[in-house]
């Protein structure tokens, strides 16, 4: 057993589980530092980098990295599938120190990686639930990791979830499944302003450290918090994860004894590589 009795105790009851000073500053410059080159050398990258621009306005767009203007970056942005292509991102998303840990929170099963998606400035996404893009065949087989290349603040955007919520039942969208689909969100919605009140969960902020590493549950309902200063950055890696063993079938080279990544194309583009 890698965790000890009182995190798998934490982790059962609030669904998600902190790890402090996970990562070494050492570690996590190394991901900073490869986005730094990314973003200097990007004319030359191909197609199996893929960035989303502008997030969370009128503008966002996706585009190849390579056709991405620099004004981009100083914009909240989602760097995809890292893990495609650098050895670095899955040595620290699923390597030889959280592998282990990811594996025992699945309960044994071998986590493989199926997306990742790298932040410098915080989402300030709407609260919702993995399962809304990327539900696992087996209920309750996906997790995610969320790792902290640099502070986060309250005015940077912070991570926010409400512990507790992975015991929600799950809601059904129209299609019988957790699926997102835009036009039910109000009644999603006002189911989870019910299920949260009769339970008298509350929502938490994550002020992070640089190191630091959070693992939510599939089903723990979290977003991120409004940018209130929006020269702040708020760096991040997130990886989320599907077992092996829920898709035998899939190319998936090993990383470790205890994990392994999905090796697909990446994120669609609504362009031929090379058009602009």
């Amino acid at each position: 057993m890698i965790l000890t009795q009182e995190q798998t105790k934490f982790w059962h009851d609030n669904g998600y589980l902190l790890l402090n000073k996970f990562y070494s500053w050492r570690e996590i410059n190394k991901i900073n530092k490869l986005v730094d080159n990314l973003w200097a050398n990007r004319c030359s990258l191909d197609a199996n980098h893929v960035i989303d621009i502008f997030v969370e306005t009128e503008q966002e767009k996706r585009v190849f990295f390579r056709d991405a203007p620099l004004e981009a970056r100083r914009e909240p942005y989602k760097l995809n599938d890292l893990f495609l292509s650098s050895d670095e991102v899955r040595n620290m998303a699923a390597g030889p120190k959280l592998a282990p840990i990811l594996r025992e929170l699945l309960g044994g099963d071998l986590p493989m990686i199926c997306n990742s998606l790298t932040f410098e400035f915080g989402s300030q996404q709407d609260y919702h639930f993995d399962t809304f893009y990327m539900p696992s065949p087996t209920p309750n087989k996906m997790i995610a990791s969320w790792i902290a290349l640099e502070k986060a603040h309250k005015k940077n955007g912070p991570l926010s979830y409400y512990p507790g919520s992975h015991k929600i039942p799950p809601y059904l969208f129209s299609n019988g499944t957790t699926l997102r689909i835009a036009q039910e969100m109000p009644a999603f919605f006002a189911y989870m302003d019910e299920q949260i009140a009769q339970r008298e969960l509350q929502p938490q902020i994550l002020l992070a450290k640089k190191g630091d590493v959070l693992i939510w549950h599939s089903q723990l309902y979290h977003g991120g918090s409004p940018i209130l200063n929006t020269r702040k950055t708020r760096k991040s890696l997130v990886t989320h994860y599907f077992t092996k063993q829920d898709f035998p079938d899939e190319n998936a080279p090993m990383i470790t004894d205890n994990s392994c990544y999905m090796a697909r194309a990446a994120q669609p583009v609504p362009y031929a590589f090379g058009q602009t």
